[in-house]
């Protein structure tokens, strides 16, 4: 309790000297005997100071006086000379002003103080890399690799290695962190992706076999075999691996991973009929989930076979009959296959389904208004409108259309509306300044002051612009700091 009291002094004491504007009024002498009582506290317990130096630092950051915080700073260590977060902050600070021969100074004393802690030596060797001394960045990492047994130290150096390019050392890093943790996954990907930039591919395929063989996680399984495709297309061998997958197949039984690498193989050489053969395959041996019809639904739109894609994703909506956007999928197949009514009806049971989706209402809109039923458009708009009565670009669109089809009148009634109703400053702005264009009038001179006809398929508005923040005055008397008595 004591010790509670003393820090609620401090900040007390704290705000007095970096807030004098704000209305505290306090008589020197008064002033004097609070900082007084306060030193002789601090000379029994330094730690009390803690919470005011973190509230001048702050204040300090937030009127861009980088220069005072790091002075305060400084002072504040020369009290607590090991305190790490001074330390920490200290250095980020000068890392802001760009002296990296200084932050160098504060993180080698972190590094020394606590030598478990790796992140203070990569940003030991940051700083003397950012202050030109790649010299001193390396020895970073070769002093502490002659005594660390730990995994991460090996990994972090490895990275150091890498953006200095120098291959050699990475690898023999990133080695040493997989003898040390053999079961960490990522520093095996890490030593993979170091052997194709050293293009070692042999090396790289083998660790890919290595993974395969011990691998339980059917992730890491997908990832090596997506390695063994980029292998092979680096040495420009996709074929010859096509070829022996093609020959895999007949023996993979319902292993689907086998059937993906081949897909994907023909999908990177621009062969989408035969990557369309292989999934086919796959169904018809057995391997008929909703991710290989997806795939092959993919394909089928992607090679234009609409008859296909259509009959592909009705069989989807059987599997998963309460998912709209195969329905959405479905329509849009159809539109581009020119079967607008069709569509249509797809359309119209989908919102029979979903009475209560703004997002449905809106899009079904959207493609009305591309169809040139500007009429059918309006209606959804407004439908979606009365769901989100907050959310006035419904309203919106239905001026644009308005405008479009030479109804000004008609616009300007929708758009007196969203001036009334809305709080957005800035979308009372469009609608005003649409009004002036629609009158003859010039415009006001506004960000981005004529809407699109249609806005995006998201219902959300626009951030508005926000004003410019007012400049901070400053005083005419400067106060003395709390450690420049």
């Amino acid at each position: 309790m004591f010790k509670r009291e003393y820090t609620v002094l401090v900040i007390f004491v704290a705000m007095l000297l970096v807030f004098p504007a704000a209305g505290f009024s306090v008589e020197k002498a008064d002033k004097d005997a609070i900082l007084q009582e306060l030193s002789g506290f601090m000379d029994k317990n330094p730690e009390v100071i803690r919470t005011a130096v973190y509230v001048m630092a702050d204040e300090y950051g937030r009127q861009k006086k980088t220069d005072e915080a790091i002075a305060l700073y400084e002072k504040a260590l020369k009290i607590l000379p090991d305190n790490e977060d001074f330390l920490n902050r200290l250095g980020d600070l000068y890392n802001q002003k760009e002296n990296y021969a200084k932050a160098a100074e504060i993180y080698k004393k972190m590094a020394d103080a606590k030598p478990d802690n790796v992140w203070n030596f990569q940003r030991l060797s940051d700083a003397y890399t950012r202050a030109g001394d790649k010299a001193k960045a390396a020895s970073v990492w070769e002093d502490l690799l002659k005594k660390s047994t730990k995994a991460e130290v090996f990994m972090q150096a490895a990275n150091f290695y890498t953006g200095i390019n120098d291959t050699e050392k990475a690898l023999a890093s990133m080695k040493k962190a997989i003898e040390l943790a053999p079961d960490n996954t990522g520093y095996l990907q890490n030593l993979e992706a170091l052997y194709m930039r050293a293009e070692k591919f042999a090396d790289a395929e083998a660790l890919c076999d290595k993974i395969l063989a011990t691998a339980k996680d059917q992730w890491i399984k997908d990832w090596a075999n997506s390695e063994f495709i980029n292998i092979s297309q680096r040495q420009n061998k996709l074929p010859e691996l096509a070829a022996k997958l093609e020959k895999g197949l007949v023996s993979s039984g319902k292993d689907i991973s086998k059937y993906k690498n081949l897909a994907e193989i023909y999908m990177r050489t621009n062969e989408n009929a035969l990557a369309i053969g292989v999934y086919e395959k796959a169904v018809a041996a057995g391997l008929d989930d909703r991710d290989t019809n997806g795939r092959l639904l993919d394909l089928y739109e992607r090679a234009n076979k609409l008859d296909k894609a259509e009959a592909q994703v009705k069989k989807i909506i059987g599997m998963a009959p309460d998912d709209n956007y195969l329905y959405e999928r479905l329509a849009g197949i159809l539109n581009i296959a020119g079967k607008k009514e069709d569509a249509k009806k797809v359309w119209l049971g989908l919102l029979a389904k979903a009475p209560n989706d703004i997002g449905v209402f809106t899009r079904y809109g959207d493609r009305l208004n591309e169809w040139g039923d500007f009429d059918g458009a309006v209606a959804q708009y407004r439908k979606a409108q009365a769901l989100d009565a907050a959310n006035l670009w419904y309203t919106m669109r239905v001026a644009d259309i308005y405008i479009a089809k030479g109804k000004p009148d008609e616009a300007k009634k929708e758009l007196n509306n969203i001036i009334a109703k809305t709080k957005d400053t800035w979308m009372k702005q469009q609608a005003e300044n649409k009004i002036k264009e629609l009158e003859g009038k010039p415009k006001e001179m506004t960000p981005a002051a004529v809407t699109p006809a249609v806005q995006p398929k998201a219902a959300a508005a626009p951030k508005a612009v926000q004003p410019e923040a007012p400049k901070t005055v400053k005083p005419e008397t400067k106060k003395k700091g709390l450690f420049s008595r």
